[in-house]
């Protein structure tokens, strides 16, 4: 009986053993894992990319002398001081609104920092970090449209523009089945059919048309909101673990950690007030 015992603990072991092998990974092969990481790539090349929009401010934008702003390009500078110990050590790849998943998927860029809202359907196509800004969507119009509601906007009388992503046109049969659409590929463009006539209205980012109307008075935006409070990531190609950990580190400690000050220095550069509190009892909720 001892005897069979002691052959049975031993068949045990051995099968828990292999069992165990197949679960946790040698340290060679996290090594390699590591090695393979984009991450890593970045850190000898001693530059990120970073795939962006040059079309929709406050986020991204072109300004009057031809260079890059936004609220974007300066976090994407934040994460390449915090990376590479270098705010210029970053390169922007400027994208369309559907071009911004190859960009990533291909190598193009490493990262898109491009006022990107999370949705589960985008999960399946890249990863995302949590949010690094609280969003929403509405609805600006032309004040000349006479328009105070959704429902007076609901109309084929009006013309609405949006952007080529299967999000706003599910928010438009939602929210306004029966106005007509054009749909274009950037943030500049809804604007300018909007600015010129060519449409009345427009939905976009609730930060973004704040931003258009309170540098257009021809504008306003509706008070109704077309979602709950949603959130804009950092996004990558799926699969890369290192990068990804990397990246969701650094947006914690921007909302909510170390980087939390030149964090606040930033919201408040492009949207006039500070974000939301790092904590509950820390002195920027007083």
């Amino acid at each position: 009986m001892r005897h069979s015992l002691k052959k049975l603990c031993g068949a045990l072991s051995l099968l828990i053993g292999c069992s165990m092998g197949a679960f946790i990974p040698s340290a060679a092969s996290a090594q390699a894992s590591q090695a393979d990481s984009r991450l890593q790539t970045i850190l000898k090349r001693d530059k990120l990319i970073v795939a962006t929009f040059s079309t929709a401010p406050p986020f991204g934008y072109t300004d009057e002398k031809g260079k890059l702003v936004g609220f974007d390009i300066d976090i994407s500078r934040l994460i390449a001081k915090s990376l590479l110990g270098d705010e210029n050590k970053v390169e922007f790849v400027s994208v369309t609104s559907e071009g911004r998943w190859p960009a990533v998927d291909s190598g193009r860029a490493d990262i898109g920092v491009s006022s990107t809202t999370v949705y589960p359907d985008r999960a399946i196509r890249v990863a995302f970090t949590r949010p690094y800004i609280d969003s929403g969507m509405s609805v600006a119009v032309r004040k000349d449209a006479n328009v105070n509601t959704l429902a007076e906007l609901n109309s084929n009388k009006y013309t609405l523009a949006n952007l080529s992503n299967p999000q706003m046109m599910d928010r438009q049969k939602r929210f306004l089945p029966d106005i007509k659409v054009l749909t274009f590929d950037t943030p500049s463009s809804q604007f300018l059919a909007l600015k010129s006539g060519q449409a009345q209205a427009m939905q976009m980012d609730t930060p973004v048309l704040n931003w258009y109307a309170a540098n257009n008075q021809e504008l306003k935006v509706l008070p109704e909101a077309l979602a709950v409070t949603s959130g804009n990531a950092i996004f990558m190609k799926q699969g890369d673990f290192q990068l990804w950990l990397w990246m969701d580190t650094m947006v914690q400690e921007m909302t909510a950690g170390s980087r939390y000050n030149e964090y606040t220095e930033i919201y408040r550069k492009w949207f006039g007030r500070n974000p939301p509190p790092q904590r509950f009892y820390s002195a920027a909720a007083n």
